[in-house]
């Protein structure tokens, strides 16, 4: 019986991490396609932690300016990705 609960509570936990992991791996990809053509990711994750989200879209915002080509809806989800990495910068920085 401990044997079945200890599965159930793995399995459980795995279908429950799974999204997740997608999630944060699409973010990490995202912002490896589009900061990395410019930038080190070292220029963005020195910024971690500093800059809240406001501050992260209109940092999105002058990349635009500079030749970043994204989508109004892509603006939004790169922000997002870059709020995340304040909780998970293994997703796309090296620390």
């Amino acid at each position: 019986m401990k044997k079945q609960l200890t599965f159930l509570a793995v399995t459980t936990s795995i279908l429950f991490m799974a999204p997740l992991l997608s999630a944060s791996q699409e973010c990490g990809e995202m912002l490896k396609e589009k900061c990395t053509s410019c930038h080190y990711n070292t220029r963005v994750c020195e910024k971690v932690g500093e800059k809240n989200r406001r501050s992260w879209k209109n940092t999105t915002k002058r990349m635009i300016r500079y030749g970043l080509k994204i989508s109004n809806e892509e603006i939004n989800e790169v922000t997002d990705c870059l709020v995340s990495l304040e909780d998970n910068p293994e997703i796309f920085c090296d620390k």
